[in-house]
């Protein structure tokens, strides 16, 4: 998967409580939620679900047994506040994604690598950008996972995950930054800046959106008559 051009790699809901969000999910979705790691070093920790074309979710969470504020907890603010939904696009080129978004104005905390024990005790690294705009608070973050082995390629794929869409009061401005960076997604208009997702495992589906106030426990099940 050493992709130069960004493609949808993978949705984190940020949840208060890992534990109680990973059984309300399965009882939302009907899917089962395997095994993640800790984040050492980083103060995450995290469970995994699969879903089709290569992509999966992960629920993340603040690690009870660590006190360090890696770049995940550090990209998405005050600890108090922590419901957030991340949106990630891999790349094997983050060195040239990292110089596109400095070029159109972002900013960023720089190339983090990361690391886990994975679920056999081999370690798991990977790469990641995140990248801060004046205008476009909401936007998706970068990960290369290099030589490791994708995560979606040990998990069951039951779920069903639409392309994430941002809605924005400025969709053009934020379409063509979008472009930019080399991500093919839809940037639709809205008073708000958000992302809006879709989950689906067979007739179970569910729907969230925000950026700034959303978690797992904020998931809702939705009517599959009606697409988001």
């Amino acid at each position: 998967m050493g992709n130069s051009v960004p493609v949808f790699d993978h949705i984190g809901l940020w949840c208060h409580d890992l534990d109680r969000s990973a059984e309300r999910f399965e009882t939302l979705l009907n899917a089962h939620v395997e095994p993640g790691g800790r984040h050492d070093g980083q103060g995450t920790w995290n469970r995994l679900v699969g879903a089709k074309d290569g992509v999966y979710l992960e629920l993340i969470a603040c690690d009870p047994d660590q006190n360090q504020a890696g770049p995940i907890i550090r990209s998405v603010g005050n600890q108090s506040e922590l419901t957030t939904c991340l949106v990630a696009y891999r790349t094997s080129d983050l060195e040239g994604t990292h110089k596109r978004a400095i070029e159109a104005g972002a900013a960023s905390l720089g190339i983090q690598s990361m690391s886990r024990a994975g679920a056999d005790g081999q370690k798991i690294s990977w790469r990641l950008l995140f990248i801060q705009h004046p205008d476009h608070p909401v936007l998706p973050f970068f990960i290369d996972w290099q030589s490791t082995p994708h995560p979606s390629t040990r998990l069951n794929p039951v779920l069903e995950i639409a392309p994430p869409i941002f809605r924005t009061p400025t969709p053009d401005s934020l379409q063509g930054l979008l472009k930019h960076l080399g991500v093919a997604a839809q940037s639709v208009y809205g008073e708000d800046h958000e992302i809006l997702i879709s989950l689906r495992n067979g007739t179970n589906s569910a729907s969230a959106s925000r950026l700034k106030s959303l978690n797992v426990d904020e998931v809702e099940p939705r009517d599959n008559q009606n697409q988001p």
